[in-house]
């Protein structure tokens, strides 16, 4: 017997629906064999893709009859058109359409004035939509007042001596499916205001809407007059009120700087301008070898993102970095920074325990500032994702530092548990500009002071980048990895200080005063290895309570000398004051300094008297012994990162020390790109570490001409002498910043 499909429906072919309200489609199916069963739209099958939100449902009445039904959930105007079911079985196929015909509410769109006409006459449009096509009729009332709040103005069309004509044409909207209605009344000129109503209509609903009329005469012309002018005050305001702003708005600065002098009383510094500092292009990276990722950091002025450089070394075809890069709404005072920031790096050289630059894009775009990328992120947060791990192993401490390290370690006697600290806001001291004193110029050299060229080269970054991959765990070189246990350990806490002092200590020995030396600004890397930055750029540091803003900058009181607070006065001893806030946040597993002291005057005051903050829980006696010499009141008798790298390095065990060292020197022989750059034209000045005794020597600066005039290289400055009475002067003469 032969296959077969028909169909059943009580409902007419074409179908009407509300817009926004559903609407059901229902077909009953007779066929043998059981039939297969879909929908169309205009020829389209209906799909989980499709626009439409719709249901479709189906079921058996009897062996050979089924029923079908769809369902279409809040109709929109542009849902109308041709439905369509289609049946088929193996010997027929059949199809019924449907035409949905959606009815929309007559509704007025628009409602103007046509200002174009110069004859005298005053013409009004009004459009409206609608399915059915919808009526319009024109009102009007000469007590505007009245009218609009209480009373419904009069049938205007009766009136001859205003009516000039009305004109009416319609025509049907295919995208939309609505009719769209144009009325247009034209008047006589109007001797006074008129308000004028526009009504449409259709079966659905009413709407209406207002205008008014104003005469074509003078008084008119004083009211636009008066608008206009009332506008511009408005604007010539608003701009004044956004100048104002814009210039209180804090600028990006970058926190270090480079000494040049000193004065005769050694209390007053003139800082190297760094937009006088020279650059080499052979630093510039081409912008298509950089493949920019996801953001490290965002700030109030730029950000830093994290990119794939490609052939930055022969070693290595592609290698991931860190890219630092203004906002695009950033001032030309603030590309002017991030380039000062770029020649100072240039100029400071490699070390191990600062952020290296590596390149930079300077031409054809924004500047970028391409440097090491550290994976682990600050050491604040560092500290606070791994406390856990060190409180529930401190009772085990002894035992495991001599697995890692491989002896037992100098302090036993630590206290296991940990102190928190409560978040305070920051307060900070005018940077005001006081009249300076007679300067020493560096006038003893012979010859020009310069600063060196960094020759171009090709390099490869082995002792980090390539540990950063998942993907290949094989490359990572171990020779290179300080720490390898995934633990956290007091011996780590000390080494963190450890090569923080060392990276100090290299900024000092270029003259290079950091400025903002805290936990934020310290990266971990690979193997528990340390790197110094300024990571201003990429933190919002107008919401950050460790930064408070004062004139167009913004500045970390809880990590500032008394000297830097109260008389701006900023050299590497000050930075020795915040060295020791730094190990105060390490061995409180970052805390956040001065918890129980509100950041108002009873702060400065705290500080005035003498305040000191206690030990830290996880401190030793000799690492407090530390932190209270770093905070002497007479920064001259603090001791400089020279001595605190000895100090430091004698509460280490040897087989750290000793893994530092073979850490520090793969680095400096291996091809990573800072050092190859300057590898020819500068030599390594910090081999030799001072001892505790070690005192200073009297060179304030001095230039070592290596190849004529071409790559004279700056010798450090050192700290300044202690003063012979022990005694800071009454009034002591300050450098501004």
């Amino acid at each position: 017997e032969r296959g077969f499909v028909r169909f059943h429906t009580h409902m007419s072919r074409t179908v009407y629906a509300e817009v926004h309200k559903s609407r059901t489609i229902q077909v009953e199916v007779e066929a043998y064999p059981q039939p297969s069963i879909v929908w169309l739209k205009n020829n389209t099958t209906l799909t989980m893709e499709s626009n439409s939100e719709f249901t479709i449902t189906s079921r058996n009445l009897s062996e050979t009859r089924y029923q079908t039904s769809l369902v279409l959930v809040r109709v929109k105007q542009e849902e109308g058109g041709f439905y369509t079911i289609r049946a088929f079985n193996e010997d027929d196929d059949q199809e019924l359409s449907f035409h949905l015909q959606i009815n929309v509410p007559a509704k007025v769109v628009d409602l103007k004035e046509n200002n174009s006409v110069s004859s005298g006459e005053q013409t009004i449009i009004c459009s409206a939509e609608g399915m059915p096509q919808p009526e319009i009729s024109w009102s009007a009332c000469s007590d505007i007042k009245w009218c609009s709040t209480k009373g419904q103005p009069t049938r205007l069309l009766g009136n001859e001596s205003a009516e000039i004509g009305l004109q009416t044409n319609a025509m049907y909207h295919a995208e939309l499916q609505v009719y769209r209605v144009n009325s247009t009344l034209q008047l006589h000129k109007v001797d006074e205001p008129l308000l004028l109503r526009c009504t449409v209509q259709n079966f659905l609903g009413t709407n209406s809407q207002d205008i008014t009329l104003v005469p074509h005469a003078l008084p008119f012309k004083v009211v636009i007059i008066s608008v206009i002018l009332a506008l511009l005050v408005l604007t010539v305001i608003s701009l004044i009120i956004l100048i104002i702003l814009w210039q209180k708005k804090p600028r990006y600065e970058i926190r270090w700087k480079v000494i040049e002098s000193v004065s005769s009383d050694g209390h007053e510094y003139i800082y190297v301008d760094p937009m006088q500092l020279p650059y080499d292009s052979s630093w510039e990276v081409p912008r298509d070898k950089l493949v920019l990722g996801r953001t490290l950091g965002s700030g109030a002025f730029g950000r830093v993102v994290e990119a794939t450089a490609h052939g930055l070394s022969h070693s290595q075809s592609t290698m991931k970095v860190a890219v630092k890069m203004l906002k695009s709404t950033a001032r030309s005072s603030e590309k002017q920074a991030l380039m000062s920031e770029l020649k100072i790096m240039s100029h400071l050289g490699p070390h191990l325990n600062i952020v290296n630059l590596l390149g930079a894009c300077t031409k054809g775009g924004p500047i970028y500032i391409i440097t090491e990328y550290c994976r682990y992120g600050d050491l604040v947060d560092y500290l606070h994702r791994n406390k856990h791990t060190f409180l529930q192993s401190y009772s085990e401490k002894a035992r495991r530092e001599v697995e890692v390290y491989g002896n037992t370690p100098k302090e036993d006697h630590l206290q296991s548990h940990f102190s928190s600290s409560v978040e305070s806001d920051g307060g900070y001291m005018d940077m005001s500009k006081d009249d300076s004193l007679d300067y020493v110029p560096m006038s003893d050299m012979k010859g020009e002071v310069k600063y060196a060229d960094i020759e171009s080269s090709n390099y490869g970054t082995p002792y980090e980048l390539d540990s950063y991959s998942p993907s290949a765990p094989e490359r990572t070189d171990r020779v290179t990895l300080i720490n390898e246990s995934p633990l956290l350990s007091y011996m780590d806490l000390v080494g963190f200080s450890y090569q923080v002092a060392n990276g100090m200590e290299f900024l000092a020995s270029k003259n290079c005063v950091h400025r903002d030396l805290a936990a934020r600004n310290v990266l971990i890397c690979e193997g528990k290895l340390v790197k110094i930055c300024d990571f201003g750029l990429a933190r919002d540091i107008m919401r950050d309570s460790n930064y408070i803003s004062k004139g167009s900058t913004f500045l970390p009181l809880k990590w500032m000398a008394p000297e830097s607070i109260f008389n701006n006065l900023y050299t590497t001893l000050s930075d020795v004051w915040s060295f020791g806030i730094l190990l105060w946040e390490i061995f409180t597993l970052g805390g956040t300094p001065y918890p129980e002291l509100p950041m108002n005057e009873q702060f400065y005051n705290a500080i005035k008297r003498g305040y000191r903050m206690s030990k830290p829980t996880h401190a030793s006696d000799e690492i407090y012994n530390i932190m209270q010499k770093c905070w002497e009141e007479k920064f001259e008798i603090r001791p400089s990162f020279s001595q605190l790298v000895v100090l430091m390095g004698n509460l280490l065990v040897d087989c750290y020390r000793k893994r530092y060292q073979q850490v520090d020197e793969e680095f400096m022989k291996s091809d990573h790109p800072a050092v190859v750059r300057t590898r020819p034209t500068i030599p390594r000045l910090n081999n030799a570490r001072l001892t505790a005794s070690s005192p200073p020597t009297n060179i304030l600066y001095t230039a070592v001409h290596q190849n004529g005039d071409e790559n004279d290289y700056i010798i450090p400055l050192p700290d300044p002498k202690p003063e012979a009475t022990g005694d800071l002067p009454q009034e002591a003469s300050i450098s501004r910043a």
